[in-house]
């Protein structure tokens, strides 16, 4: 984890926080500081799809389904 984000490059190179495959995307987490963190694509869309539930956004599944399109999941 770093305090800025990764560039593509960089976060190419970077294992994901969750399960240690390949990341894809960065989140920046603000309860460990602000800190960007590496997340695979499978994880990226898992973490999109609680987020959706969590702030109860209608029609999650149609959302999250169309995302995994699009990210190739």
């Amino acid at each position: 984890m770093r305090r800025k984000p990764y560039t593509e490059l960089g976060l190419s190179r970077v294992p994901c926080l969750r399960c240690g495959k390949p990341s894809t995307q960065q989140w920046q987490i603000c309860s460990l500081g602000n800190k960007w963190a590496g997340v695979c694509t499978k994880c990226d869309v898992a973490l999109n799809k609680l987020v959706l539930k969590f702030m109860r956004i209608k029609n999650q599944k149609q959302i999250i389904k169309a995302y995994a399109v699009l990210k190739g999941k």
